[in-house]
């Protein structure tokens, strides 16, 4: 709005100066015509006394009505201006505002994307992780029908022994209840639902008597290895190729 104002007010005085300047300019030219002609037709009483009728009426009705004229075009001129001005300035802004706007929503698409590849990524993490480590996928991908118990057992061993290192190093994993299984415990009325299942004749309210079936496993702590943003998300290991 300011600067609205601002060209209204300029446009304005820049309009009505060069219409008054315009206004003199036509009414000295008429004035030095009025007056040139009493010079050049001072032999014709007639007509000397029509040209001085002229420019009395030229000083009492048509510098007052030409004022008015130019006064007027100038408004109109000035009204026509500002409304395109304002017309091209909202315009503009709501060329701007759509291109902000067109951004704003591509980059959205872009954020959501690349969520959607991260969440990708992240569900498959940490079998990439013991692929790597403990060639977890290669066991289950064998057909162990060809392989005696004893050479499955030498191959387990040291699956297990590999991937229970990824698993100690990135959660450290410990029981969610100290109890041995076979033990009975009291399940008080605050318990953690999401920590503690309860199965069986499971009816009224807490404190509950019931025997631990399974410990259950919480992560100590999470540190898993840092995830490159530009892999491919269905990847879970790369092929690997030696050149030679």
């Amino acid at each position: 709005m300011d600067i609205i104002k601002a060209y209204s007010f300029r446009s304005f005085v820049i309009i009505m100066f060069f219409m008054a300047f315009m206004c003199l300019l036509v009414d000295s030219t008429f004035y030095v015509i009025l007056t040139n002609a009493e010079v050049v037709l001072s032999g014709h009483k007639n007509l000397i006394d029509l040209v001085v009728m002229m420019e009395e009426k030229f000083r009492l009705y048509y510098v007052p009505m030409s004022a008015g004229v130019f006064g007027l075009i100038g408004i109109l001129l000035w009204v026509c201006m500002r409304f395109l001005f304002v017309n091209l300035l909202k315009t503009s802004d709501k060329a701007t505002v759509d291109k902000k706007d067109d951004t704003k929503v591509k980059g959205s698409l872009d954020n959501k994307k690349e969520k959607k590849n991260n969440d990708r990524r992240l569900f498959l993490h940490l079998l990439s992780v013991f692929q790597r480590e403990g060639r977890l996928m290669d066991f289950f991908s064998e057909d162990l029908n060809h392989y005696e118990d004893s050479q499955i057992g030498a191959a387990v061993r040291s699956i297990h022994e590999s991937c229970k290192k990824v698993v100690d190093k990135a959660i450290s994993p410990e029981s969610v209840i100290d109890e041995k299984e076979g033990d009975e415990i009291t399940i008080q009325q605050d318990f953690n639902p999401s920590a503690i299942k309860l199965t069986g004749n499971v009816t009224g309210e807490p404190p509950f008597k019931g025997i631990v079936r399974h410990r259950g496993w919480k992560a100590k702590r999470l540190e898993m290895p840092t995830l490159s943003g530009s892999q491919e998300p269905g990847i879970i290991a790369p092929a690997e190729v030696e050149i030679v």
